[in-house]
């Protein structure tokens, strides 16, 4: 898992899904993040619960 503070996390997962417009596995490796984690950031920021 990866060192960055949550709150920074989750920022910069959402700042590459909607601006970047990279696949959820692109971003789970370019954070070196589990891409489930990726996947529930990002369900919840559409509030939706995983």
């Amino acid at each position: 898992m990866t060192t960055l503070p949550r709150k920074l996390l989750v920022e910069r997962v959402l700042t590459i899904w909607l601006h970047e417009n990279c696949d959820t596995h692109s971003i789970a490796t370019e954070l070196g993040i589990d891409e489930d984690e990726v996947c529930k950031i990002i369900e919840q920021s559409e509030g939706r619960r995983p």
